[in-house]
């Protein structure tokens, strides 16, 4: 919801501008009670992180104008693999433009609203060092500044949940301009890469960044790397109202320095603000059979695939699905909600995260805030696949207090 109401404001504004992607979360105390989604994706976020049972707890220490945070974060779950993380936990100096930052936080690379083809916040946080741009401000080289305002973000960071090979890294980078006020423009690239028995040596790393990774069919290629270029085109119709077209392509491999064997994802969003009330009713499809089945978001390398603690770091339903979702999101003040419908098919026989079948089931959440810094919530998962269905509850108390 935070990202609705920023994206709201951004598309309402003559100069347009960026969304933070995942908004940080105010500090503060949440806990929740539920049980275990045990495989279906997960459309509508929980505000733990997954369903089930636990407590976050974040808490800023320092954060000051020029752009230095020190903030703890604690999350115990569950529903995860690793039941207690310290994901929310962030350390930012200023440099330059943006932050130097050590982190351990979700990221969500991509305009649409059910998933990210490339980097999903329904993934587990992946703890990282790395480099954003905080600032809107366009280059200012003459050869550059038509691109218009512009942020980045680099990140190097560990994954976890991998035994063939232990220990692997990942290495991400962003950037999204904006050429004209209404359209936003995105490519990212991420790359596994080492783990224990592999070369982890700089020229390694090079070879991976230059792509020269599809030069040797052996285990000795750098890496497994993604790409993705993204787009959104807004336009105000007046009167508080939006509407919006997005759509993101990701490569699964590479051919002549271009992403190829390509996943792909369009929408459409419509937005009305008025009298501090806000609704967006959005419909999706999201294509993840990577040229051939049995390729997205696995390697020959990475057993495990692309993956951090189990889970698909890409679209949440995972490789060789294709799925159309339509959702509205509600934000009346103090109650706010959020429903998602999905419908589609996974299709290949070695569906990387669902039994093959058709796919069809609902997501939703309501929040209900009776005082400031005081929610309730309420937050469902039903769906199914060609194993049957699986079915999740999750009741949640926050309080806050910044």
């Amino acid at each position: 919801m935070a990202r609705n109401q920023q994206m709201l404001e951004r598309d309402a504004a003559p100069e347009g501008g960026f969304a933070e992607t995942l908004p940080t979360p105010p500090d503060g105390v949440l806990l929740a009670g539920g049980n275990k989604l045990q495989k279906q994706p997960k459309f509508v976020a929980s505000p733990l992180g997954t369903p089930g049972s636990g407590l976050r707890l974040l808490h800023t220490f320092g954060e000051s104008q020029d752009g230095a945070v020190l903030r703890l974060g604690v999350l115990g779950s569950t529903g995860a693999r690793r039941q207690w993380t310290l994901e929310g936990t962030e350390a930012a100096l200023p440099l330059g433009p943006g932050q130097l930052y050590a982190s351990v936080q979700r990221r969500h690379w991509g305009p649409a609203w059910s998933g990210s083809l490339i980097l999903d916040a329904a993934a587990p946080a992946v703890p990282a060092l790395g480099w954003r741009k905080t600032s809107n401000t366009p280059f200012e080289s003459r050869w550059l500044s038509w691109l218009g305002p512009w942020n980045a973000d680099v990140f190097f960071g560990g994954l976890q949940g991998h035994t063939q090979p232990a220990h692997p890294y990942l290495v991400g980078m962003r950037l999204q301009v904006q050429p004209l006020p209404s359209l936003q423009i995105g490519a990212a690239r991420t790359m596994q890469w080492g783990g224990r028995g592999r070369d982890q040596s700089f020229k390694s790393m090079v070879n991976g960044l230059l792509g020269r990774d599809n030069q040797d069919a052996s285990d000795q290629q750098p890496g497994n790397q993604l790409a993705a270029i993204d787009a959104r085109w807004h336009h105000a119709l007046g009167n508080g109202h939006q509407v919006a077209l997005y759509a993101q392509i990701t490569g699964e491999d590479e051919a002549g320095y271009r992403p190829a064997k390509n996943m792909k994802l369009a929408g459409a969003e419509w937005a009305l603000q008025r009298d501090g009330r806000s609704m967006r009713l959005f419909v999706e499809r999201a294509d993840t059979v990577a040229g051939v089945l049995g390729v997205a978001y696995r390697h020959h390398i990475y057993l495990q695939g692309y993956t951090q603690d189990g889970v698909v770091l890409g679209y949440p339903s995972g490789g060789d699905t294709k799925v159309t979702t339509v959702g509205a999101l509600l934000d009346a003040g103090s109650v706010s909600g959020e429903i998602v419908a999905y419908r589609g098919d996974a299709i290949a026989s070695i569906a990387q995260r669902l039994t093959p079948g058709s796919l069809s089931g609902i997501n939703a959440a309501v929040a209900w805030s009776p005082r400031s810094g005081q929610a309730l919530g309420l937050s469902l998962w039903s769906g199914k696949d060609g194993a049957g269905r699986d079915n999740a509850a999750q009741l949640w108390w926050q309080t806050t207090w910044r």
